[in-house]
């Protein structure tokens, strides 16, 4: 078979990752034109990232066991072509209900991802020599977070929402493009020699992690552009740009933290250190919310949540995959993903309740500040060094 160069490994797995997650971002930045064109409230809107990572949620355990079984490049393929199709649905939705049906559809890809990517990792790439790659690969979405943040409001303002969505539709087909050289990979033996293995402590541990992370991290990356439109004085196109920013601070994060995790800081306190450090967020927030800090505020409080608990995923799966038997790291992260994207889907719609209610969004600030600080100590169970297979 013919094997992936480094560079070459990191470019796919990357932009399977953007293009299995991007459903989510749309919702997020194209919140306000949804409102509008749909008629609807900041709970539907969020209904549409419910959609997506709850049926991502109950499918990845499914998904990790399938991937376990047909080797990484065919199940890349099929995430490829799983959003090309949910991203077409998406910008062709008439209606508000027919747009959840495709943000619920999205959620297969978005299962698929992750265990795709990191089989197809560890099928070319070494134990001990996992984490930058893995880092490339986790900032694939935040890549399609900054590029979805930057073009999508002006792609819009051009022409409309729906031609802007559908632009993207340039991911997963070079995607497929590229992957269509490629041939299958066979891994029946392996899952046979694997069948009677179990997973370790520390991946359930990874998992309660990523849900109370999610859950957090998902409500204010899914209210923040509407935050900074409607109560800090901030235009839609400017807005978006928070987004934007997220991504780029997303993306050096997540390619520096799995390095560090794995030169010597461990997977725990890495881990640790990116719950603290949003939890500044959540505070810069809260007092931007009560009129105490300027508008600009929103600037470090974007970086910092980039920096912190968006690059989780990186380490994370990093993890997984040191700590996962041979022929069950889909299986490891299934498991996680059944945690994350649980957090993930009832975040927003949480945040979209409280704001909906209350008339403001000082509440739900304080208490992703404190979900945070409950993954923190979560942090503590997972082990601080790397382990190697």
């Amino acid at each position: 078979m013919r094997s992936f160069s480094r560079a070459g490994l990191g470019a796919v797995t990357a932009t399977a990752m953007a293009t299995s997650t991007f459903p989510i971002i749309v919702g997020s930045v194209l919140a306000a034109q949804l409102i509008d064109a749909f008629e609807i409230s900041r709970a539907q809107v969020g209904l549409l990232v419910t959609g997506s990572a709850l049926v991502g949620s109950l499918a990845s355990p499914l998904f990790g066991r399938i991937t376990d079984r047909v080797g990484g490049v065919d199940a890349v393929r099929g995430t490829f072509l799983g959003g090309a199709l949910t991203l077409t649905l998406y910008g062709l939705s008439p209606t508000y209900w027919l747009l959840v049906g495709a943000a619920f559809l999205s959620g297969f890809p978005n299962a698929w991802g992750n265990p795709a990517t990191n089989s197809l990792i560890v099928e070319n790439v070494p134990a001990g020599e996992r984490g930058i790659i893995t880092g490339v690969k986790q900032s694939g979405v935040q890549f399609g977070t900054f590029l979805g943040g930057l073009l999508l409001p002006i792609m819009t303002a051009w022409w409309s929402w729906r031609i802007a969505v559908l632009a993207f539709l340039v991911m997963p087909i070079v995607g497929l493009i590229v992957m269509a050289g490629r041939e299958r990979t066979h891994h029946h033996e392996a899952v046979s020699r694997a069948a009677a293995g179990v997973l370790p402590p520390e991946v359930g541990w990874i998992a309660m992690y990523g849900f109370f992370s999610a859950l957090a991290t998902s409500a204010i990356i899914g209210f923040i552009p509407l935050f900074a439109n409607e109560e800090m004085g901030w235009s839609e196109t400017a807005a978006g740009t928070l987004i934007a920013m997220l991504g780029l601070a997303g993306i050096g994060a997540r390619l520096l933290w799995p390095r560090l995790a794995e030169r010597g800081l461990g997977h725990g306190r890495t881990l640790l250190i990116l719950a603290l450090i949003s939890t500044c967020s959540t505070i810069a927030l809260t007092f931007a919310s009560t009129g105490d800090l300027a508008a600009w505020v929103l600037v470090p409080a974007v970086v910092l949540l980039g920096g912190g608990s968006v690059a989780w995923n990186a380490v994370g799966m990093l993890a997984v995959m040191d700590l996962s038997p041979h022929g069950l790291v889909g299986r490891g992260t299934g498991r996680v993903l059944l945690g994350f994207l649980f957090g993930l889907a009832i975040g927003p719609p949480l945040m979209g309740y409280s704001v909906d209610v209350l008339g403001t969004y000082t509440p739900g600030w304080v208490a992703t500040g404190v979900i945070l600080l409950v993954s923190a100590v979560l942090a503590l169970r997972i082990p601080a060094g790397s382990t190697t297979k």
